[in-house]
């Protein structure tokens, strides 16, 4: 006689397979689970062996007396079960559901993305959502966690619907009896009562929420950046970012960029690595963090010649997390997963994050392509330069009469004591303020247009920020033998009109490699376009000016040790 099975409260983590993948395929080939018999699935197992921690050489010093005995046991497992598709009769699709460290024996590539937070967002109203995860592309990419204390609307969360990738999502369900909660990513954590009697009616009912365009009514902006499914065209696109890893090998430029797709835990101290065919042989140095920089070192003292193309590197090269001094076997993620390329091709966007490639809705692409024309200066007050970076540029401006320089002035506004910002880095006699950003540097594009909006709104609001621009000016015209500049600036007593001025931000760029234009990254528009807009709303007229940098770049890699 079969024992009933028994409701609990538990959490289960769902993934989706691949229609083209089989079980086997979706293991890890170092796996090391052994299947064992199973109803109505297929179930896989596994002990791990008791091992030292790695920490425990350092505080065996301390102990006195007999040697410390400490041993981490970890075990886990994998559960593979065939859901019949809602209204699809003999249409299956397979789920793995995972225990413990089970999920560490399973191929990422083998399971659909953004399945997790598909269902969440065809699950959850906008009014009951806990927590969000977004991604800020840019030059440097930004994670970000918001978290509310209790469910609140999706407009407490402050998203920035044209510039944040949603990769997370939580909350809880209208439906209660599906689950208490939920929250997803690639995977899906649902926290419900349930028993194996029922899990199967779970996991149909979350195939069925993946499948649902519901989310369209509340959470329709996460379509302006959507997945790629085309398989020819992402084959085509890897190409293209391939290339540009192999532009830079060979010492040339590109956008092309790393970040870890998702959040690391802040108290823990870890360093990285890189390993994988054709990279640099011997000792491997590790990292504080994932760099373009460090990894092109490795190419550059390898064989490059190895890796025939972006397939090879992406089932090769990985970052491995070194912690304690120690390869972490389990923390390790494909390098391919870290890359972040956005390129235009055919007209169309497209932009590689997290080891997807996504494309950038056609609308949303010409709407911010219509702005970006509006700002941009058809006659930048320098047409293009030799210097090889910001401050060669700003000392080769010193020479014009037109211009003031008041780069690193630092002024604070009133009732923000320390808090020092630069008014600009030029102020012209036509009452432009200009600020001046290297746009091949590793800093941000997007940190110069806060640049702009503070230094905006202190000048209207500020008096006694107004009266030290005015002084500063004067100090400066005394260092730079020139006159006149302080007359284009209002005393720190009368209200200036905003309209009489300009704000340019000066952006040095080498024209793209493939198009020859010159231009910025299309995430970095989408920055400006809110940033011009809030400028604008002061009374200012903006501008940008873009600056064609003709010398070759420098390069600052990070500081790094051997392991």
């Amino acid at each position: 006689m079969t024992t009933a099975a028994v409701s609990k409260a538990m959490s289960l983590s769902l993934r989706l397979m691949r229609a083209t993948r089989t079980v086997e395929t979706s293991l890890r080939k170092d796996h090391e689970l052994t299947e064992v018999d199973a109803e109505n699935g297929r179930l896989f197992i596994g002990q791990g062996p008791a091992a030292a921690p790695s920490w425990l050489p350092f505080v065996g010093e301390f102990a006195v007396g007999r040697p410390l005995r400490l041993r981490n046991r970890s075990c886990g497992a994998v559960l593979f079960l065939k859901i019949e598709a809602e209204g699809h009769p003999g249409v299956t699709r397979t789920m793995a559901l995972t225990f413990g460290t089970g999920h560490h024996a399973l191929e990422a590539d083998a399971f659909e993305r953004g399945f997790g937070l598909r269902v969440v967002l065809n699950a959850v109203a906008r009014s009951n959502l806990r927590g969000i995860d977004v991604a800020t592309l840019d030059a440097t990419t930004f994670l970000k966690r918001v978290q509310a204390s209790r469910d609140a609307d999706l407009e407490g969360f402050k998203i920035d619907f044209e510039r944040d990738l949603v990769r997370l999502a939580a909350g809880s369900p209208k439906d209660t009896t599906f689950a208490r909660s939920l929250a997803g990513k690639d995977m899906l954590t649902l926290h419900s009562k349930t028993s194996s009697s029922d899990v199967r009616e779970k996991c149909r009912k979350a195939l069925t929420l993946y499948e649902s365009r519901d989310y369209k009514a509340d959470f329709g902006f996460i379509d302006f950046v959507a997945p790629v499914q085309d398989k020819a065209l992402i084959e085509t696109l890897d190409g293209l970012a391939f290339a540009e890893i192999q532009s830079l090998a060979q010492g040339g430029s590109s956008d092309l960029h790393l970040a870890l797709p998702e959040i690391l835990d802040p108290e823990e101290g870890v360093e990285i690595g890189y390993y994988g065919i054709g990279l640099k042989p011997g000792a491997k140095p590790s990292f504080s963090q994932v760099m373009i920089d460090d990894y092109v070192d490795e190419l550059q003292g390898g064989r490059l010649n190895d890796i025939a193309d972006m397939a090879a590197l992406r089932s090769s090269h990985e970052v491995r997390v070194i912690r304690n001094g120690e390869l972490d076997k389990k923390q390790k993620r494909k390098l391919y997963d870290c890359l972040v390329f956005e390129v235009d091709h055919h007209g169309s966007i497209y932009v590689l994050f997290g080891g997807e490639w996504f494309s950038v809705d056609k609308k949303f692409y010409a709407a911010i392509e219509k702005s970006f024309a509006r700002l941009v200066s058809p006659v930048p007050f320098v047409a293009s330069t030799t210097a090889t970076n910001e401050r060669d540029f700003i000392a080769e401006l010193n020479s014009r009469t037109d211009l003031l320089n008041m780069d690193q002035v630092k002024i604070s506004p009133e009732g923000m004591p320390g808090a020092s910002f630069e008014p600009c880095d030029f102020l012209s006699t036509k009452r432009q303020f200009i600020h001046l950003k290297d746009g091949h540097a590793s800093d941000l594009i997007s940190h110069l247009w806060n640049q702009g909006i503070v230094a905006s709104e202190s000048f209207v609001r500020d008096g006694k920020f107004r009266k030290e621009f005015r002084d500063n000016a004067i100090v400066r015209q005394r260092k730079y033998r020139k006159a006149g500049f302080e007359k284009l600036l209002p005393s720190g007593r009368s209200r200036p009109d905003a309209s009489q001025f300009t704000v340019v931000f000066g952006i040095l760029r080498l024209r793209y490699r493939r198009s020859g234009a010159l231009g910025i990254p299309f995430f970095s528009k989408v920055s400006l376009r809110a940033a011009a807009d809030r400028i604008a709303l002061m009374g200012f007229n903006v501008e940008l000016h873009l600056v064609e940098k003709q010398a070759k770049l420098g390069k600052a890699p990070s500081a790094k040790k051997a392991a």
